[in-house]
């Protein structure tokens, strides 16, 4: 195995651990109708499963870095936010049996996919975090909608919203940025849709670590994309 976590092999490694626990799951469940020795046995295996190193990391970071892998990439796959969604219910399942996940050093990892982790992790309790994305991606869907219907207030450029509530997730530091004029206007946008709609006069905080942009940089004849932090880009502006 190579020392990328994030590699091809350790995506199989993975996905064939998921297969086996689907598979004497179904064994524990429909065979022997979840008899408590079965069920033992199955956990007992899977703790050991789970908590094994492999070749240069533990299963633990690697089940960490195929949610990671799945959530900003869609995986090798390239799967859709149902099958998404379905996968990391099963990685749940497996982050389950490891004894320290809560307590895995983060540091490699950013902000945003730290807080998708902990999404997935308390995905098994159908907890706050569930409803709060679901309520982020309709606030973000209804957005959309108010700016093309008020031509003046449309910002002109694409701007993706995620509202969260504070207290069911991570905390984070803010700081104050100096972005550009151009996101100033999409926050003014936004604020001012988000005060008219929300019946509770609710305070944004803007947690830009969490943020992410993609210019245009046109260099002599070609034209590149760039993704940046919207730190970087405070930065270049």
């Amino acid at each position: 195995m190579s020392k990328e976590r994030g590699g091809v092999h350790e995506q199989v490694l993975v996905r064939r651990i998921i297969e086996l626990h689907d598979k004497y799951t179904v064994y524990v469940s429909k065979c022997f109708m979840n008899l408590f020795p079965f069920y033992k046995a199955l956990k007992d295996a899977f703790e050991i499963v789970c908590n094994k190193n492999v070749a240069y990391s533990s299963s633990a970071e690697l089940l960490v870095a195929f949610c990671v892998n799945i959530v900003k990439k869609g995986g090798s796959e390239k799967l859709s936010d149902e099958a998404i969604e379905y996968t990391l219910e099963k990685l749940v399942k497996l982050l389950e049996y490891v004894e320290r996940v809560l307590t895995m050093s983060m540091k490699e990892y950013s902000d945003k996919v730290e807080a998708t982790l902990w999404w997935a992790i308390h995905l098994k309790d159908g907890g706050n975090e569930v409803t709060d994305l679901t309520l982020a991606r309709e606030n973000q869907a209804n957005f959309e909608e108010y700016h093309s219907n008020h031509p003046v207030a449309n910002p002109r450029i694409d701007f993706n919203i995620t509202v969260l509530t504070t207290g069911y997730w991570p905390s984070y530091k803010t700081s104050d940025v100096n972005v550009p004029a151009e996101m100033v206007r999409c926050k003014e946008v936004f604020k001012e849709y988000y005060q008219n709609k929300s019946q509770q006069k609710r305070r944004l905080n803007w947690i830009y670590s969490l943020g992410n942009c993609n210019i245009m940089g046109k260099f002599d004849s070609e034209t590149n994309e760039l993704v940046m932090s919207t730190y970087q880009l405070a930065t270049m502006t």
